[in-house]
């Protein structure tokens, strides 16, 4: 018998991990939509550069966190797509500490 995650916990930590990425999808449209200008060229390239840095890190996040996702789905089986949405949402809730 092959080892692995609780696949109703599995699903729940899935579906907090994609929902994580669109949150930090959003993040990183917010960052990028509030480009300042200082009209310093020396102080506007290193806002620049650290609203990018930020950008960056936060599409790292989103990434690793949907591949986290996936492999975590692999785990469920047929008996965790069986739940109910309720139960599903309450487990999602559960893992990441938003309610419904």
């Amino acid at each position: 018998m092959p080892l692995g995650p609780d696949p109703a916990l599995a699903r729940a930590a899935a579906d907090a991990l994609f929902a994580l990425r669109e949150r930090v999808a959003d993040a990183e449209d917010d960052v990028l939509s509030s480009l300042v200008v200082t009209g310093e060229p020396r102080p506007q390239r290193v806002l620049d550069d650290w609203l990018d840095q930020v950008a960056d890190t936060l599409r790292a996040v989103g990434e690793t966190a949907s591949d986290l996702a996936t492999t975590l789905r692999a785990h469920t089986d047929a008996t965790a797509e069986n739940t109910t949405p309720t139960a599903r949402t309450t487990q999602t809730a559960a893992v990441d500490g938003w309610r419904p």
